[in-house]
């Protein structure tokens, strides 16, 4: 044992003893996760550039991590990425552009195979002795882990959460596994399998793999050996193997072992090692991947030695983790709310809790229902109600009925719609913000629960207003308006033996997906309800869930159909009588709830959105359904589901909120504020034909197409020269070759995806524009021109041409518009109704801040009483409300996230869960340390440099307030106005790191010239000067090779720890 080494009494979680992962990670100069991401998660860096290569790879260089890879190594791994999705993408009508960590998936598995590839031993020997030399001597690692050896090589796990796109990884490493076993010459395969957990997920896998471009078919036995084995991916469910061949089972041995074999929730071997072994035996000489969201909860569910195996096969295979911390904390999924009602001896209880399930669905309906820009823009799906039962017919006795989970559910819903009286008085005493059911801390589960439900609800009213709401209820979620109707159980005879669920003679509301449909009917006929067998039609209730004419509103099923059902509906959960080891099952179950598309498929809630993101208002009641509401009965699994959410870090979110409306002040009053807008009424791709070949002139584009290499590493290396470089073209004997054609649809594609629908181009004009080179510069090496090998040689020159033309074509359309825009820009004067203004603040502060919540009524009450004339703190300095009064309203809100130790201290410490929520967004501390220091130079200068002058601010909302020119998309934060007399000079300001804008020219530096140049002669008003200004966060010396420092006050770049920027604002 290594001296130093610390050994561990406890088998450790799997996030401590992920040995592979760290290596990786340590290659790229980063001890974590986060260390490596913090710069990857705009959204802005996803997707190509011009010249095809990915903005991660960019920023991945530009950070300047301590990279133990070559730079040239980093951007082979890139294109091959770049290239594969490429391939995958072809068909595909919406096409995939990689979230940062599924990017950073991808690169460790380039990573990982190359060098396995290339020597599997060297790696070998470089990972244990990372193992022993680093990973054992931290203090949050396991170091319990023994070495690795030979079979320990040949597995790759991804530890990723539900929703996070783990299909389309899994088809980008079967590419990348066929690249570097081909480019090393490895072994043919004998096949690719794909294994599923059951049949349903094995079609699915199908349809996505026809999706990609794959050749795949379901697994046949009469199709083994044929021509196309090993070329045709075969998907298999996991049942259908065995020791031996069986009517519908076939023999492991059959297949021989140099497969590569793809394992989708990986976490089933691990708990049965029967087929466990079968996956051995198939990757014996071959390869496996695995893929789970559960890898880390159904190792936690083992015990003694077994466990302890588990951690270190699953440690040595970890390849990524991407659990559902990560996934959560950045934002992606709903978020989530989980109640449990430990018994459900109290009837009155259990159906007052059971009706608040009820309300939520209905609540979650009205929102869908109140705006299309729920489904259209932000992609909510019609909300679903499921109940999980933790047996279908396992009975029990309650209150003399011999009763199982779902047929309590269905005795639940038969009292519902048959007694409107009682569950009326339920729905009041629910829609009572001091009624109801409360936590124990006495607070009402549900006080900010049920709002657009409640609109119009008065006081004196509450009796009619819930029997209202109860049949609306009926309504919507029951499809029924009829009195005195019942509910009718309904086994479909013959197709699938489903059973639906309906009210009098209206369409099915309902569905039950169960295994044993007889058994459960009997059940219910014993419990006196309406049952009979019914003709359903061809058609099945439950595989058409997802189509928009399904009339289902709630799903009941035992927890099996967590596995193989995806659904993007399920937004309300209740789990019956749940047992306490079925932690793996009920993570799946959970991770199908808090799938999300959001906008534009960012897979994000609302309100983790990027500022890079423009949705426009927020409809009412948006994040209510983006949460997932789990309602638990009896399901003693909670205590262990809240124990796993604590441990990941996050938020259980049981605690409820206060809401407290803080309304601001409109100082605008006659003020006759200036600004620029484009006129209404105009429409660039309504009125203009771009046409990018009269738009030579003056057009710079340079492609660099040399190899990236890193001079650290080639003087490590001891490499002394490098090839011969110039900058050349392509010359006739080069463009005479190309295929024109697919350099036109690659140009084509570019301007569909970017709606440039008035832009025309030609496959002529392309052509043209290439034999007329002076517009780009094009750096490359000398040998790359000359002809070696034809096809090779002819697709490199189509890729540079594209390069060149995508780079033209952009910079011709934005040439383009901002000239157009820029004649039609006027100006007027902003009004109370500008979008930069709002009525009121909503803070939500958790339940147990009780003095924060004081505060916040306290600093309303100044406010309406006109008496706030200062700073308000709510909490110390971490939450406070600025007043300034040349700011156009007040207060301003702001807050802190993190301490100087870079930790989150507006979180609850224990959960992670966050103890204040503020909409419209707070300012942030850089954004609120320039308006400290705009306040301070107002008020020291005031009666002296700005004698005479009127000095106003305002913050600019972004994507909603003052931008200029859309294909820019720049919002600058905040609008500044000094004016004189007459006289208006109207600055744009921006605190931003510009690290990544990559020099002076950028669009965003150089607004003040456009500003100046191009905008402000057409406005023909001379009482106007417009100007711009950056405020680096970056420090000079991060961006010193930039230039000089009179050259950034030349661009208008100005820095924050600059002492003097404040005053050249102004000057």
């Amino acid at each position: 044992m290594p001296r130093g080494r610390r050994q561990n009494t406890q088998p450790a979680r799997l996030q401590e003893a992920l040995v592979l992962h760290k290596y990786i990670l340590s290659l790229l100069g980063c001890k974590d996760l986060e260390a490596l991401s913090r710069d990857l998660k705009d959204p802005a860096l996803e997707g190509v550039d011009d010249e095809g290569v990915s903005r991660f790879y960019y920023a991945l260089k530009q950070h300047q991590y301590d990279l133990h890879i070559p730079q040239e190594k980093l951007f082979e791994y890139d294109q091959n990425i770049v290239r594969h999705t490429s391939e995958i993408n072809e068909k595909r009508p919406e096409k995939i552009q990689w979230k940062y960590y599924q990017y950073l998936a991808l690169l460790f598995t380039e990573v990982y195979l190359d060098r396995y590839f290339a020597n599997r031993e060297q790696l070998r020997q470089d990972i244990n002795t990372f193992l022993n030399d680093d990973f054992n001597f931290r203090a949050e690692t396991w170091h319990g882990m023994d070495d690795f050896k030979e079979d320990d090589m040949n597995k790759l796990a991804y530890w990723c959460a539900t929703g996070s796109g783990k299909t389309l990884m899994m088809h980008i490493n079967i590419k990348q596994y066929l690249h570097y076993a081909d480019k090393y010459h490895a072994k043919p395969l004998n096949r690719i399998l794909i294994l599923t957990p059951n049949e349903g997920l094995s079609s699915q896998h199908l349809q996505e793999l026809y999706l990609s471009n794959f050749s795949a078919e379901l697994f046949s036995k009469q199709g083994r050996g044929g021509v196309f084995t090993g070329k045709t991916i075969e998907v298999i469910d996991i049942n259908k193997l065995a020791d031996t061949d069986g009517d519908k089972t076939v023999a492991v041995e059959s297949f021989e072992g140099n497969n590569l074999v793809l394992v989708d929730e990986g976490h089933k071997g691990s708990g049965g090692e029967v087929w466990k072994g079968y996956r051995n035996t198939l990757t014996q000489e071959g390869f496996s991947f695995e893929y789970s969201a559960t890898f880390g909860q159904a190792i936690a569910a083992q015990t003694g030695a077994s466990r302890e195996a588990l951690l270190k096969e699953y440690g040595k295979a970890t390849l990524f983790d991407y659990s559902y911390r990560y996934f959560y904390n950045d934002g992606y999924g709903k978020d989530y709310r989980i109640m449990n009602m430990a018994s459900w001896d109290d009837e009155e209880l259990l159906h007052m809790y059971l009706t608040a399930y009820l309300l939520c669905l209905y609540e979650q309906t009205l929102v869908y229902e109140s705006s299309p820009k729920v489904k259209n823009t932000f992609l909510i799906a019609r909300p679903l109600g499921i109940f999980v039962g933790g047996s279908v017919n396992a009975v029990r006795t309650v209150r003399g009925l011999q009763v199982s989970d779902v047929v309590q559910i269905l005795l639940f819903l038969q009292a519902f719609i048959d007694n409107p009286q009682e569950f009326t008085g339920y729905i009041k005493r629910l829609l009572n913000p001091e009624d109801g059911i409360k936590n124990p801390r006495g607070y009402s589960l549900f006080a900010n629960s049920f709002m657009l439900t409640k609109q119009g609800l008065k006081m004196g009213e509450e009796d009619a207003f819930a029997l209202q709401v109860y049949n609306k209820v009926m309504e919507k979620i029951f499809h029924s308006g009829a009195t005195n109707a019942h509910l009718h159980i309904d086994k479909q005879k013959g197709g699938d033996k489903e059973i639906g669920l309906r009210v009098g003679s209206a369409d099915y509301f309902g569905v039950i997906n169960v295994g044993d449909s007889d058994s459960l009917v009997k059940l219910c006929e014993v419990n006196g309800l309406d049952c009979e067998t019914r003709e359903f039609g061809t058609s099945s209730l439950f595989t058409q869930i997802n189509d928009e004419d399904s009339t289902i509103n709630i799903l009941i099923g035992s927890k099996k159909f967590s596995e193989g059902w995806s659904s993007w509906r399920v937004s309300a959960m209740g789990l019956m009588n749940v047992g306490r080891s079925e932690g793996s099952e009920i993570i799946q179950l959970f991770g199908r709830g808090v799938r999300l598309k959001g906008f534009k498929y960012s897979l994000k809630r609302s309100s983790a959105l990027d500022s890079s993101y423009n949705p426009g208002p927020i409809p009412k009641g948006l994040r209510e359904i983006e949460t997932l509401n789990i309602f638990g009965v009896r399901a003693d699994y909670m205590d262990t589901f809240r124990k796993y959410l604590e441990d990941e870090g996050l938020p259980h979110n049981e605690e409820t909120y206060t809401a407290v409306q803080i309304p601001t002040v409109n100082l605008l009053g006659d003020k006759r504020l200036k600004i620029v807008r484009l006129k209404e009424g105009y429409d660039f791709k309504k009125t203009e034909i771009v046409k990018p070949e009269t738009m030579m002139s003056g057009m710079h584009v340079k492609v660099d197409w040399t190899p990236k290499v890193d001079a650290l590493w080639s003087e490590k290396s001891g490499v002394g020269s490098v090839a011969e470089l110039s900058e050349d073209k392509l010359r006739p004997k080069h463009l005479n070759l190309l295929n024109w054609n697919r350099i036109f649809f690659a140009i084509e594609q570019m301007k569909n995806e970017r709606s440039w629908y008035n832009m025309e181009i030609s496959v002529d004009m392309l052509h043209q524009l290439m034999l007329q080179p002076d517009w780009y510069e094009l750096a490359i090496q000398k040998a790359d021109l000359e002809f070696h090998d034809f096809g090779r040689d002819v697709t490199r020159w189509e890729e540079i041409t594209i390069a060149l033309l995508r780079g033209y074509i952009e910079r011709a359309y934005k040439r383009s518009k901002g000239k157009w825009e820029s004649k039609y820009m006027e100006t007027v004067y902003i009004d109370q109704n500008d979008p930069n203004f709002f009525n009121e603040y909503t803070v939500e502060v958790r339940n147990d801040q009780q003095e924060w919540i004081d505060k916040l009524i306290e600093l309303r009450e100044q406010i309406t009483s006109g008496n706030l004339e200062r700073d308000y703190q709510i909490n110390s300095h971490w939450l406070q409300a600025l007043r300034f009064d040349q700011h156009l309203f007040y207060p301003i809100l702001c807050m802190k996230e993190k301490d100087a130790n870079n930790n989150k201290v507006m979180v609850d410490p224990n959960t992670n869960e966050p103890l204040v929520k503020i909409s419209p967004v707070a300012l942030n501390e850089g954004e609120t340390g320039f308006v400290q220091r705009i306040r301070e130079y107002y008020e020291a200068n005031k009666n002296g440099n700005l004698r005479g002058k009127d000095i106003y601010l305002l913050r600019n909302e972004s994507r909603k307030g003052i931008g200029f020119f859309e294909a820019s998309g720049f919002y600058p934060d905040f609008i500044l106005w000094v004016n004189e007399g007459q006289k208006q000079r109207v600055v744009f300001i921006d605190p931003k790191g510009i690290r990544n804008l990559q020099g002076f020219k950028h669009p965003k530096i150089q607004l003040f010239k456009t500003l100046k140049e191009e905008v402000e002669p057409t406005l023909n008003d001379p009482d106007i000067s417009l100007d711009s200004y950056i405020i680096s966060n970056t420090p000079y010396r991060e961006i010193h090779l930039w230039g000089e420092r009179p050259e950034f006050l030349a661009n208008h770049v100005l820095f924050k720890d600059d002492e003097e920027y404040v005053k050249t604002l102004f000057e």
